[in-house]
This record gives structure tokens, C-alpha cells and sequence, in this order.
């Protein structure tokens, strides 16, 4: 056991990481659910198979003007610098603020939504990608892809392209950009999976991947997930996640690794098939801990998604706490399997304090019962993943220590 500042987590949990590739979350448009996004855990330390997020659709209010998308229409993507979520039903662009980060971090008025730009197909867009390090929006209609602006009017930053893609393909109805090797993937309504160098050609031969599935509903998004492409630190030796999902595909009812042999996920989904899309964020999973305790013990979380790079800087909240309390932040690279069941107050610990690896930092609440310990993970490499959970002294709790619920995180690329 060792107690550490916070700015010392990451070099220690980069000291032990060991090779298997790790992963967090993305978000599913469904346009059965309006004015919202829906998270679904990747395989992670905490959820070692993935499922849905336990706290159900995380509300985008600006994406509720949003009609229905036309069949194999919609989109969504994520810039994780900024939190800045769009949203299109192929023919209108919102913006909304990730709101998975309220309380920790101040609303902000979003833009008004605007027009989605016309591609060479003439019809709407049927994905979108983001890549915040060139301030790029990519966008497809099924036929043609373009690089837009990261911002409204999302103003076109060159002509649209065709598709360098097999002639014949069945129309692209998700794109996403992968930081870790600079280029896009697509996927078509019948599960094809392609990867191509923007302005480029096609990486290697096309389609890269056919994911089963296609003839019962179209796949309508593809998320890559950036804290496991290449470069990445592996989980933690003690993480017994399956391995993979790196490129993930949906048809609006489950996750598919897209180039592996793993078993779908369950999406947390109204049903609705035939339109919407996926985006990938480095947010954290959380894992119920809290119970019945004397003192408030408050919501654990971070300031914003978890990635390394230019604006890295990044705090683990904790709001609506006890005040002037004393706050143990446990940490260690994997979870309790299961976590340990506290008897008489509902609580669960999910952190060993016998690990090898186990520490803690001690901090204090504030007069309002907050906490706001920085980390600045500008640069952790990707893939470095640990678990955390706030133990708040009570004298009246079963183990003298009230638990907060836990996370798990993994650092991604932005």
C-alpha cells in the first residue's frame, strides 16, 4: 500500500501496464430516442465484456429539434477537446455540449443548428467523423466523402471526393477517423468494412471486413475506438477484458467488433433500425459503489473526456459530498471482480487495499462538499487504464470510511 499525489497515478500505473489492448466507450445515435446519445461500455477492467451505460441516455437537448433520419441517414461524432458533440439527421447539424460531464463542468449555450453541406450524391449525410487535431469534420453521403470545419456552419475545407473505394459498393452509412494511424474507415449498409487515406487511396484491400448481420438490418455507424490503436500501452495484466473492438460497427440493436471474433454487445436501444451512427469517447465507466451512508458521499467523475495531447489537462471531480471531509481517493489498475458487498450499508468496495498495486491520495472536501484534483494527462499514451473510488471518513459507516460510487478510465488519443 502507498499513499501518492494525484499527479503521480498515471507514471505509476504506466510502471506496471502490461499488453492487452484496452477500451472505454461510444455513443449511439438513436433516432428512437430523440435529444440524446446512448453510451455502451467497451470492454474495459470494470465491465470485462462491455454493456450499456448505467446511467442511461445522456441528454443532448439541441439534437431534439432533430427529425426522424431518412433511411441509412444520420450521424454523430464526438470532439473530445472540446466536448463538443454533433448530431445530423443527414440534413441538419446540431451541437450539443457532453452533458455526461454535468455538474463537473459549467453548461455552455450550444449554436443553433445549421444546415448539413451537400456532397456530391446530393443527398443527406449519412455519417460523420471528427478529428480535432487538423479542426476536421468528416462527413459522407454515401457516395462521396469531404472534410468540413470543427465548427458551424461547418464550411467545406476542400471539394467532396469520391469514395477511392470497389466500384459497387452499397452506399456508406457510417465514417470515422482513426488519430493513431491518420486515416478513415466506412461502413456500408451491408456490414462492409473499408479504410482509406483521406485525399488517398484505399489501405491494403477493400473491404477490410464483413460484419454478419447486414441482411437482418443495415448497419448505419462506425466508431474507432482510440485507446487502443497502434502505439498504445495494453491493460493491466490483472484486466480479464476481451481484447479487440478497436473498429466498431452497429446496426442500431448491437456493438460488433468489426475485425475480431468477439461476441456482440448489446446496445441499450429503443429498436429503432435502418438510420443513426456512432461515436467514440474517452469517457469514464462508472461501477455503483454507494449505499447507505450517514454522509452524503456525493458523484465521482472527471472534468472531461479522458485523452492525452493538447488540452490534457483534466481534474477527477467529486460534487454533492460531505463538506470539510476528509476524502480518500483509492486507485489501483483493476477492480474487485465483482466488487465486495459492504453488509448493513448496500455499499460496494471496488478497490483492494491488499493489492500490489493498490494506493491513495488523501484530500479534502470543500465547504460545499467538492473535490477538484488535477491531472494533466497531456502526455500519458494512450491505453494506460486505472479504477478509482472515494472513500469519505465516517465514523458511523460499517468500514469507518462512507464509499462513493467507483470509475474506471482508460487514457484515449483525441
Amino acid at each position: 500500500m502507498r499513499t501518492s499525489p494525484i499527479s503521480l497515478i498515471i507514471a505509476a500505473i504506466l510502471a506496471v501496464s502490461a499488453s492487452i489492448a484496452s477500451a472505454q466507450t461510444v455513443h449511439h445515435y438513436d433516432p428512437g430516442i430523440p435529444g440524446s446519445m446512448v453510451p455502451c461500455y467497451l470492454p474495459s477492467p470494470g465491465y470485462p465484456a462491455g454493456g450499456p451505460g448505467i446511467f442511461g441516455p445522456v441528454p443532448l437537448p439541441m439534437s431534439g429539434i432533430l427529425g426522424a433520419p431518412p433511411a441509412l441517414a444520420g450521424g454523430i461524432a464526438i470532439d473530445q477537446t472540446t466536448s463538443r458533440v454533433f448530431v445530423t439527421d443527414g440534413f441538419l447539424i446540431t451541437t450539443d455540449y457532453h452533458n455526461g460531464y454535468l455538474p463537473f463542468t459549467p453548461p455552455i449555450a450550444p449554436p443553433l443548428p445549421v444546415p448539413a453541406p451537400i456532397l456530391l450524391g446530393g443527398g443527406p449525410i449519412t455519417g460523420m467523423g471528427c478529428d480535432p487535431a487538423t479542426g476536421t469534420l468528416w462527413l459522407t453521403d454515401g457516395v462521396s466523402y469531404a472534410a468540413a470545419g470543427l465548427a458551424a456552419p461547418f464550411l467545406l475545407l476542400a471539394p467532396p471526393m469520391p469514395l477511392p473505394l470497389p466500384a459497387g459498393l452499397a452506399p456508406l452509412t457510417g465514417i470515422d477517423f482513426e488519430a493513431s494511424s491518420g486515416t478513415l474507415w466506412g461502413v456500408d449498409a451491408g456490414g462492409a468494412v473499408y479504410n482509406w487515406v483521406p485525399f488517398g487511396g484505399p489501405v491494403g484491400p477493400q473491404p477490410v471486413a464483413v460484419v454478419p448481420g447486414g441482411a437482418v438490418a443495415p448497419f448505419t455507424g462506425i466508431a474507432v475506438n482510440e485507446h487502443n490503436g497502434a502505439g498504445s500501452v495494453g491493460a493491466p495484466f490483472c484486466s480479464t477484458q476481451l481484447p479487440g473492438f478497436h473498429v466498431v460497427v452497429t446496426e442500431g440493436l448491437f456493438l460488433h467488433d468489426a475485425l475480431g471474433p468477439n461476441p456482440p454487445i448489446p446496445l441499450a436501444s429503443s429498436g429503432f433500425v435502418g438510420s443513426g451512427g456512432l461515436a467514440y469517447s474517452s469517457d469514464m465507466q462508472h461501477l455503483k459503489g454507494a449505499g447507505l451512508a450517514p454522509i452524503p458521499t456525493g458523484l465521482i467523475g472527471w472534468r472531461k473526456p479522458q485523452h492525452d495531447g493538447p488540452g490534457g489537462l483534466n481534474a477527477i471531480r467529486l460534487t454533492g459530498a460531505a463538506p470539510l471531509t476528509t476524502a480518500l481517493f483509492l486507485y489501483d489498475l483493476c477492480p474487485i471482480p465483482g466488487g465486495l458487498f459492504v453488509p448493513f450499508s448496500g455499499e460496494t468496495l471496488w478497490i483492494n487495499p491488499l493489492s500490489g498495486s493498490f494506493a491513495y491520495a488523501t484530500l479534502v472536501t470543500d465547504a460545499i462538499g467538492e473535490v477538484v484534483a488535477p491531472v494533466d494527462l497531456t502526455f500519458a499514451p494512450a491505453g494506460i487504464t486505472f479504477t478509482g473510488q472515494f472513500a469519505l471518513y465516517s465514523p458511523g459507516s460499517p468500514l469507518g470510511y462512507a464509499l462513493s460510487d467507483a470509475m474506471t478510465f482508460t487514457v484515449g488519443l483525441p
